[in-house]
């Protein structure tokens, strides 16, 4: 048989004459199991029949939620403190690495620019000649296309002068083709009547 305490949450056994440290319903039967209190077992206490259970059990209630609440969060504390010192100590490392690191290929640079020397006139005045050879070849290229965009212009103008010249001709045509026209459609008015009166 087991009692609650309302004020505390915990359950009283009578029968194992203590306090129980968690009681769950079996799946199976839907009876209440004792579960064992973890830290009667750190302690050596290891029983699962009723008896031994019974010797396990303690006249102390054992710590309340809040307690226990406040016990896990002493751990989590506790962890985050070692994982901050931890954390530190590695950014530490990685800091000082790098900044070796930075400093080494700082000192490579600089040797890198001391070895050099400022060029001669001579490769001067060569590389001055490569460019002036390229531009060369660009005006050479771009004068072609010149000549070959005069030429389309050529030969577009001399088109609409041509189209032009031919404009009032074209007129002419066309009045002359929709006065044959009309003239046609007169004759087919005038003829039609006198077929169907055949």
């Amino acid at each position: 048989a087991y009692a609650l305490e309302v004020d505390t949450q915990h359950v009283w056994d009578f029968a194992g004459d203590g306090y129980v440290h968690r009681l769950i319903r079996n799946d199976i039967d839907g009876k209440l199991v004792e579960v064992n209190d973890p830290t009667t077992q750190a302690a050596g206490h290891t029983g699962t029949s009723g008896e031994d259970a019974g010797l396990s059990r303690t006249h102390d209630p054992g710590l309340t939620s809040e307690q226990e609440e406040r016990v896990v969060h002493r751990k989590l504390e506790h962890y985050a403190s070692e994982y901050y010192t931890l954390l530190k100590s590695q950014l530490e490392q990685q800091r000082v690495y790098y900044e070796t690191r930075l400093t080494e290929v700082r000192r490579e640079h600089e040797q890198t620019n001391n070895q050099k020397q400022p060029p001669s006139t001579s490769d001067l005045i060569l590389a001055l000649k490569q460019e002036r050879n390229q531009l060369e070849q660009r005006i050479v290229s771009l004068k072609k296309k010149r000549t070959q965009a005069k030429k389309e212009t050529d030969f577009l103008t001399s088109m609409n002068e041509s189209l032009e010249s031919n404009k009032d001709a074209m007129h002419t045509q066309l009045r002359e083709a929709q006065g044959k026209q009309a003239e046609a459609r007169d004759i087919l008015r005038k003829e039609i009547p006198e077929l169907e009166r055949k």
